[in-house]
């Protein structure tokens, strides 16, 4: 009995160092969950793109695509701070599953659109309206499942739990972009688009069989109590308070959205459109092109586990961030293909770092009761860079991608390395090294 019990512990803690999360059979159902929710993300923001350039009238099709950006920033917007309110007062997996049901049952609804749409008045209208709601469910659910994470792990193995998720998710984002390009041929885009609708259930199951129960620094809803639009104001104010008086959160923030706002509309809402108009890629071969972004957030995320233990994550905020700029100035410096390869490589790796390091830093300086509001509020840089893409698409129509870009890329330097410049408490930012439990 005694030699049993001591290969039992062995097996459960065969993991060790930036693995140890790997020992939680919890942490490994939500791992599963996140990697196929990185599938799920390029899957459908880019058969949107491509079927709104497919069907869209020639003289507005740039600013139909951008609309589909600003849908998802909006609903972002709208949704992303309520959700952060959602995620501290209820059960963090019930909450998660019921929105995990919703999008699926979005993304049937639109994958019927673009099957049976032939491109009318009607069908934008529909379309853009489902994609506006279902952002707004995602919005919801990547605060919850930020704020879940370090509940299942504990705070001594949250930074290397983090990184393993971007591992895993790296791993399966360029296998979903390679693999856009070849089922959009295959299956045309309603198909593509609803076998994202698969991978949504698969990760509900995931988090229905992963035991949870909320930590007691958690001010849970009690059931049959109120909590109606008042109660989520008053909610959100306070974590809207909580991140304006802290100073490294504050800045932190104001750094990634002027970091994304400017960079993430030219190189990921118009990406695969920069590629097949003005590198005159095809669509086919589309997908090998973009999962470069995909490499390089998995060397980035492979970095970030290595680093796991690393106290300095301020450091490795700034490093990624002007790395993201340098990429993006990479990316738009010519219109070969090896402009976009190398600069999506090193654009995905800059904000692996930055984001994962970002993520890190939050967690461990929001307390637990006011978790879930604080990453909602981290969560709005994606929102605001999403809401960006109809200036930069109306300035695009303009004056041309090919001159927009290049100074956006620049302004994007500049600004991020003010910041970091001017407000060195970001760089100087640490978390305390603690000690997992044996």
């Amino acid at each position: 009995m005694a030699k049993a019990t001591v290969n039992q512990r062995l097996e459960s803690n065969r993991f060790s160092g930036a693995l140890a999360p790997l020992n939680n059979p919890n942490y490994r159902l939500l791992l599963l969950g996140f990697a196929i929710g990185q599938m799920i993300m390029p899957l459908q923001f880019i058969t949107q793109i491509l079927w709104v350039q497919h069907f869209a009238p020639a003289d507005i099709w740039l600013i139909l695509v951008a609309l589909i950006a600003a849908c998802r920033g909006l609903g972002a917007f709208c949704f992303g701070l309520y959700g952060g309110a959602l995620a501290d007062r209820f059960n963090r997996k019930h909450l998660l599953i019921f929105i995990l049901v919703l999008q699926m049952i979005g993304t049937l609804l639109i994958a019927a659109l673009m099957m049976a749409g032939d491109g009318g008045a009607l069908s934008f209208v529909l379309f853009f309206v489902m994609t506006f709601l279902t952002s707004g469910l995602q919005s919801i659910d990547a605060p919850t499942r930020l704020a879940l994470l370090p509940d299942v792990v504990g705070p001594a193995l949250t930074p290397a739990g983090m990184s393993l998720n971007q591992v895993a998710g790296q791993v399966a984002m360029p296998l979903a972009m390679m693999m856009t390009g070849f089922l959009i041929h295959q299956f045309d885009f309603g198909g593509a688009y609803l076998i994202s609708a698969l991978g949504l259930a698969a990760a509900a199951l995931f988090i229905l069989v992963m035991p949870y129960t909320p930590e007691a620094g958690q001010v849970t809803a009690k059931k049959g109590e109120r909590y109606g639009f008042s109660e989520a104001v008053s909610d959100i104010r306070i974590g809207l308070g909580f991140a304006r008086h802290h100073p490294v959160i504050l800045w932190l923030i104001v750094l990634l959205v002027v970091m994304m706002s400017f960079a993430y509309p030219p190189t990921a809402s118009f990406g695969p459109t920069w590629v097949t108009t003005v590198v005159e890629v095809p669509i086919r071969d589309m997908g090998f092109v973009v999962m470069f972004w995909g490499v390089g957030s998995l060397a980035g995320a492979v970095l970030m586990a290595r680093l796991a233990s690393f106290e300095r994550r301020g450091l490795l905020i700034g490093i990624g961030a002007v790395l993201f700029s340098m990429g993006f100035l990479v990316f738009v410096a010519g219109h070969q293909v090896w402009n976009v390869v190398l600069g999506n490589t090193i654009l995905g790796m800059g904000m692996t770092m930055t984001m994962v390091s970002s993520t890190i830093l939050i967690q461990h300086l929001a307390p637990n009761e006011v978790r879930g509001r604080v990453m909602s509020i981290f969560q709005l840089n994606m929102a605001f860079a999403q809401l960006m893409t109809m200036p930069v698409a109306l300035l695009g129509q303009w004056l041309t991608l090919q001159v927009l870009f290049p100074w956006l890329a620049v302004m994007t330097l500049v600004m991020v390395s003010l910041i970091l410049v001017t407000q060195r408490q970001i760089i100087r930012s640490q978390i305390p090294r603690v000690e997992a439990p044996v």
